[in-house]
């Protein structure tokens, strides 16, 4: 073999082998991006989360609101966006869950985005009645359903979010119908459930804890997959009913567009992590009733999201529950 096409050998071997290196050589060049549904004043996680990542990578890190449209908005400006490592969505169960109550939204959760990193994770929701309702258990609540199929009702803040499709299946599963009544907020389903316009709600725990612990609302059990620390006396939802199905938690972490090399997925992630060490992120997450939690990799958040979505779209069959 001729020396100069050695040397032109030696040197694509060189390049393929250090191309990682390559990728991540200078990155982060430019501000990076991170798109969020959460309107501005309520992204206070979001926001300390990004100046962290600004202070450990040298650059600027830019929350980009971008709430409404079920949040198709934001996952197409980061779907489509360069997969240069700086462009970045917050994700919630709510992003998968909008894709499987409504598989016409212009965005795939598994195929346009990569995982990067679990932000929290393991929050729970609480099933509520008034403390004048003859139910003083998950169980008796099912009991009261059953023998009351014409006028028992529950409501929840919209059609076809996380707290409706909770909802839903434990009364599908339990082969229980109901009324279902919508609402605007959740403080108009808190209102409702108040007056006795409907039997039982389900609520996030930041909203739910001050009326429980006010004696507004009894709590009767919470959807996490262990029992809610700030009142361990509630079961779990599972423990009543024995399907998995209704383990349902809140969660959020941070996703790229698809094709974004696989070293600066990993960067992203060890940034993160770090960032999720320090006090004033664990602050802002503790404010919203939430506590950090990680992933030890991009992939086991990967897999993570395909256990999730799996479960929302035979959670949707299920319920039959159709987007508005």
């Amino acid at each position: 073999m001729p020396s100069y096409s050695i040397r032109i050998f030696s040197l694509l071997a060189a390049i393929a082998i250090s191309g990682p290196a390559l990728s991540q050589a200078g990155f982060p060049s430019k501000p990076l991006r991170i798109a969020t549904v959460l309107p501005a004043g309520t992204d206070g996680y979001v926001r300390a989360v990004a100046t962290k990542l600004s202070e450990q990578m040298g650059q600027p890190v830019v929350v980009d609101n971008r709430p409404g449209a079920g949040g198709v908005v934001a996952a197409q400006s980061v779907s489509t966006a360069a997969p240069d490592g700086h462009s970045m969505m917050v994700i919630a169960a709510a992003f998968l869950i909008a894709k499987a109550v409504n598989p016409k939204l212009a965005y795939e959760p598994l195929d346009d985005f990569a995982a990067v990193a679990k932000i929290y994770g393991g929050s729970s929701s609480m099933v509520l009645v008034r403390p004048d309702s003859p139910a003083k258990t998950l169980e008796q609540l099912l009991a009261y359903a059953r023998a009351n199929p014409d006028k028992f009702s529950y409501g929840v803040g919209g059609i076809g979010g996380q707290p409706h499709l909770s909802a839903a299946s434990i009364l599908a599963i339990s082969g229980i119908k109901a009324l279902h009544v919508p609402f605007k907020t959740q403080n108009d389903v808190a209102f409702a459930l108040l007056r006795g316009d409907i039997d039982f709600t389900i609520l996030a725990t930041t909203t739910s804890l001050p009326l429980v612990q006010t004696g507004k609302f009894r709590v009767l059990a919470v959807t996490s997959g262990h029992r809610f620390k700030g009142f361990p006396d509630a079961p779990t939802v599972r423990e009543i009913i024995k399907n998995d199905l209704l383990i349902h938690e809140t969660w959020a972490g941070l996703a790229a567009p698809a094709k974004t090399p696989g070293d600066m997925i990993r960067r992203l992630h060890a940034e993160t992590a770090k960032a999720l060490t320090d006090p004033s992120v664990k602050k802002a997450l503790e404010a919203g009733g939430n506590e950090p939690t990680l992933d030890e990799s991009p992939e086991q958040f990967a897999t993570f999201l395909r256990r999730e979505t799996d479960k929302w779209r035979e959670i949707v069959k299920l319920t039959g529950v159709k987007s508005e």
